[in-house]
């Protein structure tokens, strides 16, 4: 067999492992439960003071807040701070209290975990068990994934 001809056969080999070493990582890497869009609604007039009280230090902006709509009875919010760098706010729908609020420096991956069994209230709404939601900003979505320990019983 002539050299180029095994070259071919090497090289083409190489690719079809590569194309199935890329397939195997994209569909065993986790999908979210949900992805959630922009809603376009007004803000919560009450988000703005809830942070000036619950995360002072963090100073974002009330200006640059948008809705993502709700997910499991809590309301999804990005926003910027004074550092420029994005934020996730969670707002339990049921109390009007924060869940949580988390910010990062713009290259990293701003993700923040939500309990089930904080804030005064227990269980995500319709989801039995405990354990936490773990909400990631991309672009303009955010992506929930739901991490639960069913209910023994």
């Amino acid at each position: 067999m002539p050299r180029w001809s095994r070259l071919y056969w090497a090289g083409a080999a190489l690719v079809l492992a590569g194309g199935i070493v890329t397939t195997t990582l994209l569909l065993s890497a986790p999908r979210p439960d949900a992805t959630l869009h922009p809603s376009g609604a007004a803000v919560d007039n009450r988000l703005p003071g809830l942070l000036l009280r619950g995360a002072p230090l963090l100073k974002i902006e009330a200006s640059t807040l948008r809705g993502y709509g709700s997910y499991l009875g809590l309301e999804i919010y990005s926003g910027v701070n004074a550092f420029d760098s994005p934020c996730l706010v969670a707002l339990h729908q049921a109390s009007g209290n924060l869940s949580d609020v988390r910010c990062a420096p713009a290259p990293a991956d701003l993700m923040m975990d939500v309990a089930s069994s904080r804030d005064g209230f227990e269980g995500f709404e319709g989801r039995a068990g405990d354990g936490i939601i773990r909400f990631v900003l991309r672009d303009d979505t955010v992506d929930a994934y739901v991490y639960l320990t069913p209910e023994e019983g």
